[in-house]
């Protein structure tokens, strides 16, 4: 043990004038504690909300949609296809409807908007299927009545339960009178519930030949729905694809479809981490305040080291043991807080939220291992920083002076 670290331990743990010394070092590993683990759980509920938020969105959204500009139908060509098989990136490629239509039960009447796609492709692009809460992601009855699933809040709005029978009207112009509209009968085989108002109202989901004969497509279709490797590079694929196949064939990446909810989950992360920061930045001051107490109280043991021989070096050294024991302490309960917080309310969901307004009805919580060694670092760095002022006016003391009253 070196003699700087040994006298550093006797400095925090001195139990002169009833222990003070010790006290404040608490205080000071306490404040730096509470500091760490604010912005870790910060951060980890920043993450968890926006993997939460964009988990939902994936499973309602392929990763890019191929379309034609003026919402215009795609024929069944071999065309598309070959080029877009040549793209190593897209995994899988799968056609689609797309479409609005009023959708009735009993006296209630709504519009939604219906997506065409057989059973099997939806488990390939989406993940309605994870949603599900009542019936089972299937688009057809045993008595021959196309399936359809649709989200519990359309289905409260309608009154409407698993089994029971919705009628689908397409309007096919402003005068109804004389072109009137198609009706077709489906049975409820599902019923999901994400969360998101947006998809649990207006969204339901039938098979691609169903949509088609509702719509009188014949073998057409209103795109392509894809997923890639990588959900990262969405827009090098999504550029790339415009680009082999130009106009009018457009793609759109689930990025721009919902470019402006990312936005805001970006934006909002600089203010919040910044009034959470000033905790850690006041859990600092505590430490360099901390440190000066001990100059103060410590100033005849200075004084009587530098009378002995100790040179500015070893000095310094004193207080860099000091602030980094506090900064090292101070960080591992931090870890320890921040992981016993959120293991409750990822166990327990403590503290819960409006599930119409935020997506999910808790608090998420996403752990990082590169929060922890980022902030765990910060916090040792700024320690061993709030160390410069004290250390120099410990150094400047001089024998006489601090032993003068002794």
């Amino acid at each position: 043990m070196s003699f700087p670290f040994f006298v550093a331990k006797r400095h925090l743990f001195s139990h002169h004038k009833i222990g003070y010394i010790s006290f404040i070092s608490i205080i000071s590993i306490v404040g730096l504690a509470v500091g760490i683990a604010a912005l870790i759980l910060t951060i980890s509920i920043l993450n968890g909300f926006e993997r939460e938020v964009k988990t939902k969105l994936m499973g309602f959204d392929a990763h890019i949609r191929l379309r034609l500009f003026y919402q215009e139908s795609i024929d069944s060509t071999q065309f598309v296809q070959s080029e877009l098989s040549k793209i190593k990136e897209i995994k899988c490629i799968v056609p689609y409807i797309h479409n609005h239509v009023m959708i009735r039960h009993g006296n209630e009447t709504d519009g939604v908007i219906i997506e065409g796609i057989s059973e099997n492709d939806i488990r390939k692009t989406l993940n309605v299927d994870g949603f599900i809460t009542k019936g089972a992601l299937k688009f057809s009855t045993d008595d021959g009545i196309d399936g359809i699933v649709i989200g519990q809040k359309l289905a409260d709005f309608l009154d409407a339960g698993l089994g029971e029978d919705i009628y689908l009207f397409v309007l096919h112009g402003a005068n109804i009178i004389v072109n009137r509209p198609r009706i077709e009968r489906f049975t409820i085989t599902g019923i999901y519930d994400s969360g998101i108002a947006d998809y649990d109202d207006i969204f339901v989901y039938t098979s691609l030949s169903a949509a088609q004969c509702l719509f009188n497509m014949g073998d057409s279709f209103s795109g392509y729905q894809m997923i890639v490797e990588e959900p990262n590079k969405v827009d090098e694929v999504a550029k790339r694809i415009n680009e082999t196949l130009g106009f009018p064939y457009h793609a759109i990446t689930w990025n721009d479809l919902h470019s402006n909810l990312f936005k805001w989950l970006k934006v909002q992360r600089i203010p919040i981490l910044i009034v959470f920061g000033l905790i850690a930045v006041v859990a600092i001051f505590n430490v360099v305040s901390s440190l000066m107490m001990i100059v103060i109280e410590k100033t005849k043991d200075i004084g009587v080291l530098k009378g002995m021989g100790v040179n500015r070096k070893q000095i310094t050294s004193i207080f860099l043991f000091e602030g980094l024991f506090i900064g090292i302490a101070g960080t591992i309960l931090g870890y320890i807080v921040a992981l016993v917080l959120s293991w409750l309310q990822m166990r327990s969901g403590i503290i819960s939220i409006p599930k119409d307004v935020y997506f999910m009805n808790k608090l998420p919580i996403l752990l990082c291992w590169k929060d922890f060694l980022y902030i765990g670092l910060g916090a040792l760095l700024f320690s061993i920083i709030a160390t410069v002022y004290p250390s120099l006016k410990a150094v400047k003391l001089s024998p006489s002076e601090a032993l003068r009253y002794e």
